[in-house]
């Protein structure tokens, strides 16, 4: 087997992205799975004390809907909708990034 390079890192594949439909809406959504770096900055989050669960949702649902691209304004319109609808972007989101467990268990 070849040694990995720092030139072959350049090369790597990034991150998975998919179409998640989103049936309930009748639309679908571009999502992407998350790298090392977002993860380490999202776990800052965790660890902030002005920070809490929902601030972290909020990040992730940024770094992870590729399209369309949402700002806190939009999360905020997104919040009054369906919240079982909003459970299953999540759910989308940890399945892609290989984490198990609902919405509420997004911890590293």
């Amino acid at each position: 087997m070849k040694r990995l390079s720092t030139n072959d890192i350049k090369n790597l594949p990034s991150v998975p992205e998919e179409e998640f439909e989103i049936e309930e809406w009748g639309f679908s959504i571009l999502i992407r799975g998350i790298n090392k770096g977002m993860q380490v900055e999202l776990g800052k989050l965790l660890r902030d004390k002005d920070t809490d669960g929902f601030d972290y949702q909020k990040e992730l649902l940024k770094v992870c809907i590729v399209e369309p691209e949402l700002d806190d304004e939009t999360i905020q319109e997104l919040y009054t909708k369906d919240a079982k609808v909003i459970d299953t972007i999540f759910e989308k989101i940890n399945q892609l990034n290989g984490f198990g467990g609902s919405a509420e268990a997004e911890q590293f």
